[in-house]
């Protein structure tokens, strides 16, 4: 069999925009010539065994740091038809070690998750729907190994007696495994995807009978205000380019597109996003890193201590932002001269955000995994202003 190694490059984007071009890392593969066609062999089938989860995870301890990991999370999202992510730490509004918080990235409403590696039980369900309470979620995903029958019915029954914008999930963990080969982690959806409207005929009551008080009377239910013009020109905007990364087979994962001015996709690692935002007041486009979590100056300073690297593997000049003692900065470049008004530009935006998106993901992704803050204050802990210091101007 002869081998032989050759190098190509991924893709190259025709859209220039002035001076502002993609360009894709170069990488090498090895090719193999091919071999005299033989009729495939067939694999052998092996046995799917259910396992107990307690043989992997101990405890709720155990699980969740494992759930908390993008492509984790992103799989329970998927269960739920929701796209997750978890905010940063100094986000977190709830003390319980068992229970999550995260925004849904399409509506940014709070969702509570809760978890634990048994058979459902009250404590977890009261603990549950105090804290969406005191946070007002908008879901509420119970996470265990088993759902009693009588606990499954009070989720349908939350579901068909709450409003539409609240809506509770109940979720159970599976491991599975084939003979000796690695296990594979599935939640499983056990409540509806839809809550069933259950209809009951009951005889009128007496008029005698009928309460007079008005706060006793069944409110109507309150109609959802209907889409602004430009909330429906973003949602219009953000499935064209949702679509383009789906048609493409794009790195960058699709969402569901969300009716606000910026669109959020995971990037491998928490307290990380890759975003797009459409600044309509000054006219631009911009493709954004954004770090958010306490390690955010740190992972920051450690990044822009390659900005000549990143900057000449990326092909362009970079926008660093660092706003003083925040917990938030911003690595981005833009688009200037954008109008979403003229509709028949559109393709021309899709096109920059599609391969800027693209270029992003590939060369901070693995990068922003090796981050590691004690790093950062090794270096700088007698000199905490070098940060400031070293930013640039937007």
């Amino acid at each position: 069999m002869n081998i032989e190694s050759f190098t190509y490059y991924d893709a190259t984007l025709t859209y220039y925009d002035a001076t502002l071009a993609w360009h894709y890392p170069r990488r090498t593969v090895r090719s193999i010539a091919p071999m005299p066609s033989q009729p495939p062999s067939k694999p052998n089938f092996g046995r799917l065994e259910k396992i107990d989860v307690s043989q992997y995870w101990q405890s709720t301890a155990d699980f969740a740091p494992w759930l908390v990991l993008d492509e984790n999370i992103q799989l329970l999202g998927e269960a739920i038809d929701i796209p997750l992510v978890v905010v940063p730490d100094t986000e977190q509004r709830t003390d319980s070690p068992t229970t999550l918080l995260c925004r849904d990235t399409a509506t940014q409403g709070w969702v509570l998750i809760d978890s634990q590696l048994s058979p459902t039980h009250e404590q977890h369900l009261s603990q549950l729907l105090s804290q969406g309470a005191d946070i007002q979620a908008s879901a509420i995903v119970w996470i265990a190994s088993e759902f009693s029958p009588g606990h499954l019915a009070i989720l349908n029954w939350l579901n068909q007696h709450t409003q539409k914008t609240l809506r509770f999930f109940g979720v159970e963990i599976q491991l599975w495994q084939i003979g000796q080969a690695a296990m594979a982690a599935q939640f499983n959806l056990v409540t509806p995807s839809e809550p069933a409207t259950v209809l009951i005929e009951t005889p009128p009551e007496p008029l005698d009978q009928q309460p007079l008080d008005p706060l006793h009377q069944e409110l109507p239910e309150p109609e959802l205000e209907p889409l602004t013009p430009e909330q429906e020109q973003n949602l219009a905007f953000w499935t064209q380019l949702c679509d383009q990364l789906e048609q493409r087979g794009s790195v960058v994962k699709a969402v569901t597109p969300p009716v606000t001015d910026q669109i959020d996709f995971a990037i491998g690692r928490a307290g990380f996003l890759l975003s797009a935002h459409l600044h309509r007041a000054r006219l631009f486009l911009s493709i954004e890193l954004q770090l958010l979590d306490e390690d955010a100056q740190a992972h920051y300073g450690l990044l822009l201590e390659q900005q000549g690297w990143l900057e000449s593997q990326l092909g362009f000049a970079l926008n660093w932002e660092n706003p003083s003692a925040q917990s938030r900065c911003t690595i981005y470049c833009t688009k200037p001269d954008v109008n979403l008004d003229c509709a028949e530009q559109w393709p021309e935006y899709i096109d920059w955000l599609w391969g800027g998106l693209e270029c992003f993901h590939l060369t901070f992704a693995d990068l922003i995994q090796s981050l590691n803050a004690d790093d950062y204050h090794a270096v700088h802990k007698n000199n905490p202003g070098m940060l400031n210091v070293l930013s640039l101007p937007s």
